[in-house]
């Protein structure tokens, strides 16, 4: 279809039912002729230059498609105060229905857009607006609050929340809060950019107590964001958190996600949702689509590791960009031309390692699922063997640095697989390592550890580490994860966050039996790598520092070292488990 000349609007006022008036930058083709709309909502600044191999607003609109992009209430161009997620659903439902009855619109609007971009999609359509006909979320937020979106094994999520409110978020609130005092907004933008400059090199992640940093944080970050470090799993806003996807849509969704993006158990989560309502014939299938990328990174490629052009998110295994192959989804549900998908698997999967897109039908289950026990002299292998200990010393003073991981952290800390040497290297590491491959093995799915753990702590962190070790004896880190011992009996069995169960300290030098969800993966190990298992204590600033006292880093300087113990054998038969494809 010959592209057609596209008109861009600026400034379109939308009334929602308060009188707030929100803004929005329109593309649509200039011949008027009605078109499907694909709206998108965002706090992050409507003409925010969009990765075009993401969505490009000018060659879908050129596709006959109305592109609208909606600042958020509160932010940039619309009117009214920002909160978080407390107004998406009213103000998102109330843009759709508004979008349907536009001249140039058809009737049908279908929505799009990653993060934050993707929860505004589920909260409109849990109020189930006339006209809104498909969902596009991408690395999606609304979801999976206490599994790693803002707590993580009962740990808080220190570097992607505070990057988050720093650099996506506080800078333009304070521009808006100090407008009508230029002097005034140039001193507390200056001290934004003081602390910009701490958060990028991570000085300002080492603050104790973390409240300690209320003096040089603006109001958002003061009122939305520094609180949620004292807090625990489980609080009113992990459930507001949830809310966003926690029912399934009568609608077609196309899932994109990452196997390193923060929201990946997310993306899952809600694809897996909606494919249970398909089967219930309540929705059409869902489709899925996840590739080698990080939170902010659709690249294939990280500073330590690349997966090939074909990895990114502008390629997709020859397929296109996914602008184009969300362009061809929209087709094919908004305007009934199914063809557009016919060389397109209804889910797309990245298997890194061998390096290569598989399609399936749906979502596979692993085929079987294969454990490797820690054992002495830092063996993992295929049984328990031999009863034994071995332990370490954690300083909260002196923690592990995060080095790659499903991060989303401002600055100095790159998401990604990461080389492990600076990890490896610490005497608070250990680390375990089976036998090379002698074939091929995919794992595939989810990965947990469960282990036994005594400490001289009466509260202490796990973090446990899966790593594929080169023939060359390099480490590349694949997938991690945390458990706080306090919070143990809440995630027991899978790693995952279960409630009603309170925290609870732990008795010095009692063994413990643990479980650390590390999520996803899909990854081939080659013959003769080998897989290797990391403990340790900690991964800052990925996750708060536990202080071993009890306290939180929250409300604490003090902190002891703790001695920890790993126990393995029959009786404690520490162990980390893979699904294998």
């Amino acid at each position: 279809m010959t592209p057609r000349p596209v008109l861009i609007e600026q400034d379109i006022e939308t009334q929602m039912q308060d009188g707030t008036i929100l803004r929005s930058t329109v593309y649509r083709p200039a011949d008027g002729e009605p078109c499907p709309v694909l709206l998108t909502r965002t706090p992050y600044g409507r003409d925010l230059s969009v990765n075009s191999a993401y969505f490009n607003p000018v060659t879908v609109a050129a596709a006959g498609y109305v592109v609208i992009m909606q600042d958020c209430r509160g932010r940039f161009g619309s009117d009214g105060d920002f909160d978080p997620s407390a107004n998406e659903a009213s103000d998102g439902a109330a843009t759709v229905e508004w979008a349907a009855l536009l001249p140039y619109s058809n009737g049908a609007v279908g929505m799009w857009g990653r993060s934050y971009f993707a929860e505004t999609q589920w909260r409109a359509a849990s109020l189930a607006p006339t006209g809104l006909a498909a969902l596009s979320p991408g690395i999606s937020a609304g979801a999976n609050a206490n599994n790693g979106s803002l707590y993580r094994g009962g740990a808080y999520e220190l570097g992607s929340r505070f990057s988050w409110g720093h650099a996506s978020i506080s800078a333009n609130e304070l521009l808006r809060e100090f407008a009508g005092d230029p002097e005034l907004q140039g001193k507390e933008f200056q001290t934004w950019l003081d602390l910009d400059r701490s958060f990028s090199d991570g000085s300002a992640f080492g603050t104790l107590p973390l409240r300690g940093l209320s003096a040089r944080l603006g109001t958002f970050m003061n009122r939305h964001v520094l609180p949620s470090a004292g807090e625990s799993p489980g609080n009113s806003f992990t459930r507001l958190w949830d809310e966003a996807s926690i029912k399934p849509v009568p609608l077609p969704t196309l899932h994109i996600g990452g196997w390193f993006d923060i929201f990946c158990p997310s993306t899952l989560s809600q694809y897996a949702m909606q494919l249970q309502h398909s089967r219930a014939g309540a929705a059409p299938a869902p489709r899925l689509i996840v590739g080698p990328w990080a939170h902010t990174n659709f690249s294939g490629g990280y500073p330590e590791v690349s997966f090939g052009l074909n990895a990114a998110g502008g390629m997709v295994n020859g397929l296109g960009d996914l602008s184009g192959l969300q362009t061809a989804w929209f087709d094919a549900v908004l305007k009934d031309e199914p063809e557009r998908l016919l060389n397109v698997p209804a889910v797309l999967l990245y298997f890194m390692g061998e390096n290569q897109w598989r399609g399936f039908d749906e979502l596979p289950s692993p085929r079987s699922h294969r454990s490797w026990f820690l054992g002495a002299d830092g063996l993992l292998q295929d049984t328990p063997g031999s009863a034994g200990t071995t332990e370490y010393d954690y300083d909260p003073l002196d923690p592990v640095p995060t080095v790659g991981g499903a991060t989303m952290i401002h600055g100095a800390f790159p998401a990604g697989p990461a080389l492990q040497p600076a990890v490896e290297d610490r005497a608070d590491v250990l680390t375990f390592t089976s036998e090379s491959f002698e074939e091929p093995v995919t794992l595939f799915g989810e990965v947990s550890a469960t282990f036994f753990a005594a400490s001289t702590a009466v509260d202490t962190d796990f973090v446990v580490r899966l790593c594929r070790v080169a023939p060359d004896g390099t480490s590349l880190s694949i997938a991690d994860g945390i458990i706080r011992a306090s919070w143990r009996e809440s995630h027991a069995r899978t790693g995952l966050y279960q409630p009603d169960h309170a925290p609870s300290l732990i008795e010095p030098g009692r063994p413990y039996e643990y479980t650390v969800s590390l999520w996803h993966t899909a990854y081939t190990f080659a013959p003769g790598e080998r897989l290797r298992v990391q403990v340790t204590s900690s991964s800052h600033p990925r996750w708060d520092r536990n202080l071993n006292t009890g306290n939180l880093a929250y409300d604490s300087a003090e902190a002891v070292v703790a001695t920890q113990t790993i126990l393995f054998g029959a009786d404690y038969p520490s162990r980390l488990t893979a699904g294998i494809l």
